[in-house]
């Protein structure tokens, strides 16, 4: 008996040496990945390869290491459907490069502790949950290149410390909550209105929206020149103190002169408006075909200012036109810029049947790389869709007609291309029901003055989506772009898409339209083209000669993305997700600066 107690005993103490030299034997990193990993909520079991048993945490999925001394060097889990939150033992990854969480559903905060890993140098938390604000000491982070915190519920202010990156070449923190005055500072003062977009109550001069104190004036501080200058004598501050009564009492008399005379305008505006307007709800009256809306407040005007500008359209305000029908640019009255598309009469009967019942939600989708739809009017003689005027026009525009004089560098037709597939991403897998788009190509890829690309014309490929199947049995689309099983078939699905944005691919790569006569009258469109290419190993003959700065490597990559998006099979093509995540990682990987460290509107 008491042998036996002593078996059991030497064996208890076996396995708990057993267990503590397991333990011992991972890395200081690996235990924090491992702590890391029990605050999050892993339903796939993605994480089933972190163990404690093993010696390094170098070959666990989603981890890279220094090769030197086997730190982690980074985090790289999107598209994972995580959940739970991100553990503050971050922190304790001193070497760490990159963190890419982004689209998944994590919630909490953002960690302060993040900021003590001072190598980080692109950190991706794009579409989760995430709360709470910015940590104030992200400044720290002299590495930094890429933050995208887009898409979360993050709020408070902007910290000023982000102006201290002298190194950060993308900023993205729109679709957030964040409040207040953005700082005009350091590197904070060279990113635009497309890196804020999306937060209402931000205000500054990157949004262009001034901001304003609690009387509504716009707000402007003096700064002193010293600390010694805004201290006056004692024998000065009387004089001060009379010159500001006057000044003072002469601004009071002058607003109330002003506020007078607004009023006496207002009032007069007033009724010239309500005038019309009660012309134009006459003629709604008379007329039951007109009918105005918009979504969500995004069309701030009276009805009867958009109606009025709707039915004065004409040739000269023809900006283009496309598969759905012609493309007009209407001007307000306060110059504020639209894009309106007047639908072709040869597709109203079929968009009759669902038209105005899937406006709504047309409405409701909005995406940084999406074309905002901001409201539809149909009119007696016609029906009208308006959307954001985007100034720089379409890739097709910038890359074939004005491209001659002013080509896009290489880093440009990378962030173009990223930019396109997490939009079409978006309508795959973040809609309900999925969205095919059915007529992805150059000319649907709208640039705004930073040239981030919006891809539009996804509305009318909705409204013809079979609400059953949810496949288009129309054939639509453009020649060129279109997947081999979507011309036999007519059933457009998402692999559709996906083969038609691999063309836009290479249309980016090489400069030339799918089907340029350099290759058309050999028998090929530009998918065999770029194979025999490859197979005569000529890769530098793909590349558009006017782009000189491509580098050779990142060709190879995004070549293989496209041949991978435009495989006969469409079963062997990946999704957008896919797609998106292959571009994040093969062009802005392992060294995300090199992405950005070049950009510029045009080379």
């Amino acid at each position: 008996m008491k042998m036996g107690f002593f078996v059991l005993c030497f064996y208890l103490i076996h396995v708990e040496i057993l267990f503590s030299t397991c333990s011992l034997a991972l890395t200081e990193d690996g235990l924090a990945l491992l702590e890391i990993k029990s605050t999050l909520n892993d339903s796939r079991n993605i994480l089933g390869d972190w163990q404690a048993t093993d010696e390094s945490p170098c070959k666990w999925t989603g981890i890279s290491c220094h090769p030197h001394d086997q730190r982690v060097s980074s985090i790289n889990l999107p598209y994972m459907q995580l959940g739970g939150n991100i553990s503050p033992s971050i922190g304790k990854l001193s070497r760490l490069q990159r963190l890419a969480l982004h689209q998944n559903s994590l919630n909490g905060i953002i960690p302060y502790e993040l900021t003590n890993c001072t190598e980080l140098r692109a950190v991706y938390l794009r579409a989760n949950h995430l709360q709470g604000g910015i940590p104030s000491d992200i400044g720290n982070l002299s590495h930094l290149t890429i933050l995208d915190l887009s898409s979360n519920m993050l709020k408070g202010a902007i910290p000023s410390s982000i102006g201290r990156l002298t190194r950060l070449r993308l900023l993205n923190l729109s679709t957030n909550y964040f409040s207040g005055e953005i700082p005009d500072f350091g590197a904070l003062s060279t990113f635009g209105n497309s890196s804020f977009i999306g937060n209402l109550d931000l205000c500054g001069r990157q949004v262009q929206k001034p901001c304003r104190t609690s009387m509504g004036f716009p707000a402007v501080l003096p700064h002193a020149a010293s600390d010694e200058s805004t201290v006056p004598s004692k024998r000065s501050s009387h004089y001060i103190k009379g010159v500001l009564i006057v000044v003072m009492a002469t601004m009071a008399i002058t607003l109330a002169v002003l506020l007078a005379f607004l009023w006496i305008c207002l009032l007069s505006k007033k009724e010239r408006a309500a005038k019309k307007y009660t012309e134009v709800k006459k003629q709604v009256v008379q007329d039951a075909s007109t009918k105005l809306i918009t979504f969500h407040g995004d069309l701030p005007y009276p009805s009867c200012e958009i109606i009025e500008k709707l039915e004065s359209l004409d040739q000269e305000d023809v900006v283009g036109s496309g598969g759905f029908g012609t493309v007009y640019r209407m001007v307000m009255n306060d110059c504020g810029t639209f894009a309106v598309k007047k639908i072709d009469r040869s597709h109203e009967g079929s968009i009759d049947q669902v038209f105005e019942r899937e406006l709504e939600i047309l409405g409701s989708i909005k995406h940084i790389n999406l074309v905002n739809l901001r409201g539809y009017c149909r009119l007696p003689m016609s029906k009208l869709l308006i959307y954001d005027y985007l100034a720089m026009g379409s890739l097709d525009d910038i890359l074939h007609e004005c491209g001659r004089e002013q080509p896009l560098n290489w880093s440009t037709r990378l962030r173009i291309a990223l930019g396109s597939a997490r939009g079409l991403a978006y309508l795959h897998h973040d809609c309900s029901p999925k969205i095919v788009h059915r007529d992805i190509k150059s000319s649907n890829i709208l640039l705004d003055e930073n040239l981030e690309p919006h891809v539009s014309d996804f509305g009318l490929a909705k409204l013809l989506v079979d609400e059953e199947a949810h496949v288009t049995t129309v054939v639509a689309g453009t020649f060129g772009y279109l997947a081999p099983e979507y011309l036999q078939s007519g059933r457009a699905t998402e692999k559709s898409d996906v083969y038609s944005f691999g063309v836009l691919l290479l249309e980016i790569v090489t400069g030339k339209r799918p089907t340029d006569p350099a290759f058309v009258n050999r028998g090929l469109n530009v998918v065999g083209w770029m194979n025999t290419l490859l197979k005569e190993n000529r890769l530098e003959d793909v590349v558009d000669k006017r782009c000189r700065d491509a580098d050779m490597e990142a060709v190879e990559a995004i070549l293989e993305i496209a041949a991978r998006c435009t495989d006969a099979s469409p079963d062997y093509r990946p999704t957008m997700n896919q797609v998106a995540q292959l571009l994040e990682q093969e062009v802005m990987s392992p060294c995300p600066s090199d992405f950005y460290e070049s950009h510029s509107d045009y080379s």
